[in-house]
């Protein structure tokens, strides 16, 4: 199974509170990450929440940007009872004394004169009960099964799309050592006809001669490179197929191996065609790492 790390869910509850539903909207994004990275936007009555909903995203989804945010619809059911802030108003009587005394003018402060200065009541928001949260859990668990179904869809349009890379990269190896083979025959036939064209008073200097030559052949011969590209071929297939659900690093692994061979593959063999298909192997496995990119 191939996982996205894209997804996207939301959902909108009504808990009971003092009588009165409270609406809630939760909302919860995913984008692909190197790591296990999230931003959550509660309001100050749900701060609890995070903990809980972090724990819950890092178990279901394992690995990405998460971005989870709660918007209350009618906070002021959250809304505490209104009581005055005493210390305010007595700094606002002990400065206006100040004014009193400093500028000599007259007057009396009246009750209505005071509760039309800012800040003089306090309107505490309460914290949610215990109930209240447990209900907005279970949601957030419905919400995450959302997520990770979209996320899953996701994925097997990424298996598709990197199954039909692998095929690609399959004609091209069989491509090159079928010509890796040809490459190599000619070699020898090269070396056949210089040794038969040295002088015979050269003979002393046959060996060398043979020597030069075959460590010339070696240089030029892929056979374990191509073995190799194709056993990371075979493991980039096993894994992309396991039932494991976190594989993403796994799988990039695998393609930096793979790049490094068919670098060595166009660095070893100077030969055009098998230069042509190493270059076409590298565009599938740049597109192949950008899709790997966003798996889990």
């Amino acid at each position: 199974m191939v996982m996205s790390m894209t997804g996207f869910g939301t959902s909108t509850l009504s808990i009971p509170i003092k009588d009165t539903p409270l609406y809630i909207t939760l909302s919860l994004k995913t984008l692909n990450s190197r790591f296990f990275e999230s931003t959550c936007k509660l309001p100050y009555s749900l701060t609890e929440l995070e903990t809980i909903a972090l724990k819950l995203f890092k178990a279901k989804l394992f690995r990405g940007t998460i971005f989870f945010n709660v918007h209350v619809h009618n906070p002021s059911i959250l809304k505490g009872t209104v009581i005055p802030s005493l210390n305010m108003i007595k700094h606002y009587l002990a400065g206006i004394e100040t004014i009193k005394k400093d500028t000599h003018i007259q007057g009396t402060i009246t009750l209505h004169d005071l509760i039309t200065l800012p800040n003089i009541f306090e309107i505490p928001e309460e914290m949610l009960p215990k109930e209240s949260i447990e209900i907005i859990v279970q949601e957030i668990n419905k919400l995450l099964e959302i997520v990770v179904e979209s996320r899953k869809q996701e994925g097997q349009s990424l298996l598709k799309d990197l199954e039909q890379r692998l095929h690609l990269m399959q004609n091209h190896i069989a491509h090159i050592e079928s010509r890796a083979q040809v490459v190599l025959v000619e070699k020898k036939q090269t070396i056949s006809t210089t040794l038969a064209a040295l002088p015979y008073q050269e003979a002393e200097n046959r060996e060398q001669h043979l020597l030069m030559l075959y460590t010339q052949l070696d240089k030029i011969d892929i056979h374990e490179e191509i073995v190799r590209f194709k056993t990371h071929l075979e493991h980039f297939d096993r894994a992309l197929h396991t039932s494991e659900q976190e594989k993403g690093k796994k799988l990039d692994f695998i393609l930096q191996e793979m790049f490094r061979e068919v670098n060595t593959m166009n660095a070893k063999c100077n030969d055009s065609a098998i230069s042509q298909a190493a270059i076409s192997i590298k565009v599938e496995l740049e597109k192949a790492r950008e899709q790997v990119q966003n798996i889990v």
